[in-house]
């Protein structure tokens, strides 16, 4: 089973989170970097940095031990204005980083140009999609041409590369030492396991809800098939009713869309009891692909499937998942706290909900299946002279700037009148905004999910954080999150891409069951053991 954690059990835990690549990543647009619990250097460990929370507004709904965070119904009226802003740097910042849109350039982005002008900066925004993303970091970093920040994905030999090309930044963030940069400091606590590696702090996190897959619905298209109020959800059978509910082939009508392999699949998982990818126990790790639960799983996901309730071309087009959403082919959506918010804050007209999954033979709501406190790929900051790191961490705490102040209105609703018009103190976001968000800074320190906040929508805002208050307190972990396994990096992903295609096979049932079987075989003899000895070991060194 996975690694079970109370309030006060997952604080400790969070001591020795990171994000690792493990498997198929089905909660963000990227995979999750694979990060060396026992990389970097050998240098002594150090504490993370002490949590210095923003005292310039006071939350509706408070933070909550837990990784719950605080909610806010309103943007202040007077948001503060930050000291130490505009910077003067010795020269602009380049950066390499994710973004699954393109966005216009700097001459006619008022967005970006708001950004420059408030922080004093010239940044070069550099980005490439999240499929492509890991492709050229390798190249740029083979090719010696790093940039001044740089998302840090799962590659081969992560610790020496690190210590190559990538600041440490311990001396500048563990413990108190953070005091420098307030934007930063507000961060919560168990976002910087993200980016600790070997007991050193080597980037910069975005935080995020660790909530892990969301099943959100909009609830206009609910209203569609007459459900007024939020579906209560008791058991496996109530999920199914309520998927049948919301299906009519006739009218190109279904539950959900995406690959039922890398979604529904997962979700099926955790009401099933199952693993959150590996479990441990008394020191032995068990795979997900092991357990015996997988099986009943596939079985159950594969019925939904060919009973027509999840789109049947969501293998053949996976990518057609949010169009189909977006166009109310499908009710509800598989996604994460911060897409939740993304899309609610673009699209209020959906007064997007979500569904509480129960076990699935009755009892309750199942245990969440927890996922990392900030995304996978953080941001590294290039090795330079003491004063440029300093440089570029004044500007990562910029971009870190805490809700309720003018620059965090800047950095993530852009400038007022084209990317964004006040209602009432609300930032409402426009059309413009949509080619002009610089969404690549934001994963290099933005907070933009790390509190609960919906533009004039406080309804969705307690809905949030009663949810959060619900799930993520006693939530399961993925039991190697924080431990390198170099197997996992080299043969780890062309592995799991076998194994998605053998799930996908009987899903779609062209293989019964029992074929499974040998699927686990061959993982557990090309990669699989040998990953299970690495993260056994690395375990054994907590």
């Amino acid at each position: 089973m996975g690694k079970t954690v109370n309030r006060r059990g997952f604080l400790a835990a969070g001591a020795s989170l990171a994000a690792v690549a493990t498997g198929v990543s089905v909660t963000g647009c990227a995979p999750s970097a694979g990060t060396p619990g026992s990389g970097g250097n050998s240098a002594e460990a150090v504490p993370p940095p002490n949590r210095i929370p923003f005292a310039g507004v006071k939350p509706d709904l408070p933070e909550v031990e837990g990784g719950i965070p605080a909610g806010y119904f309103a943007y202040p009226a007077e948001p503060v204005k930050r000291d130490g802003f505009p910077l003067s740097l010795s020269a602009p910042v380049t950066t390499l980083l994710q973004s699954d849109q393109v966005i216009l350039p700097r001459d006619r982005n008022s967005w970006w140009q708001a950004i420059e002008k408030q922080s004093g900066v010239t940044v070069e925004i550099n980005t490439v999609t999240s499929t492509d993303y890991t492709a050229k970091f390798q190249t740029t970093i083979a090719g010696g041409q790093v940039p001044d920040l740089c998302q840090l994905t799962n590659v081969p030999g992560m610790p020496g590369m690190l210590q190559k090309y990538f600041a440490d930044l311990s001396d500048h963030l563990s413990g108190d030492k953070i005091k420098d940069y307030p934007g930063l400091a507000s961060i919560p606590t168990l976002a910087w396991q993200v980016p600790m590696q070997g007991g050193r702090i080597w980037g910069i996190p975005q935080p995020r809800p660790h909530g892990g897959q969301v099943a959100s619905y909009r609830s206009d298209l609910l209203e569609s098939f007459g459900i007024t109020e939020p579906p209560e959800l008791s058991s496996g059978e109530d999920f199914l009713a309520l998927c049948r509910q919301l299906t009519d082939p006739k009218r190109s009508k279904y539950a959900m869309g995406a690959h039922p392999a890398d979604w529904m699949l997962q979700s099926m998982l955790e009401m099933m009891g199952g693993p959150n990818n590996w479990s441990e126990e008394g020191g032995a790790f068990l795979h997900e692909y092991e357990s015996p639960i997988m099986k009943d799983a596939l079985s159950e996901t594969g019925k939904m499937y060919q009973e027509g309730l999840i789109h049947p071309d969501g293998v053949a087009n996976p990518s057609q998942n949010w169009p189909w959403w977006m166009g109310g082919t499908t009710s509800i959506y598989l996604q994460d706290f911060s897409q939740w918010m993304r899309y609610g804050r673009l699209y209020p007209e959906w007064r997007i909900n979500v569904l509480t999954l129960p076990k699935w033979g009755g009892g309750g709501a199942a245990q969440k299946h927890l996922g990392n406190p900030a995304y996978g790929a953080w941001c590294g900051v290039r090795a330079g002279s003491e004063d440029r790191v300093k440089e570029l961490l004044r500007f990562v705490d910029y971009i870190a700037s805490p809700f309720g102040t003018a620059e965090y209105l800047t950095v993530n609703f852009g400038a007022e009148g084209t990317d964004h018009t006040l209602k009432g103190t609300d930032p409402m976001l426009t059309e413009t905004a949509a080619t002009n968000s610089p969404q690549g800074l934001h994963y290099c320190g933005s907070q933009q999910y790390g509190s609960f906040y919906m533009p004039g929508d406080a309804d969705s805002v307690k809905a949030m954080h009663a949810y959060a208050s619900q799930v993520l307190r006693d939530g399961v972990l993925n039991a190697a999150l924080g431990l390198y396994s170099e197997q996992s990096v080299t043969k780890g992903a062309a592995a799991t891409a076998r194994m998605r295609d053998a799930q996908t096979e009987i899903i779609v049932g062209r293989k019964p069951v029992s074929s499974w079987d040998d699927a686990v075989k061959q993982w557990k003899s090309e990669t699989g053991d040998a990953q299970r000895q690495e993260y056994e070991a690395a375990h054994q060194t907590r």
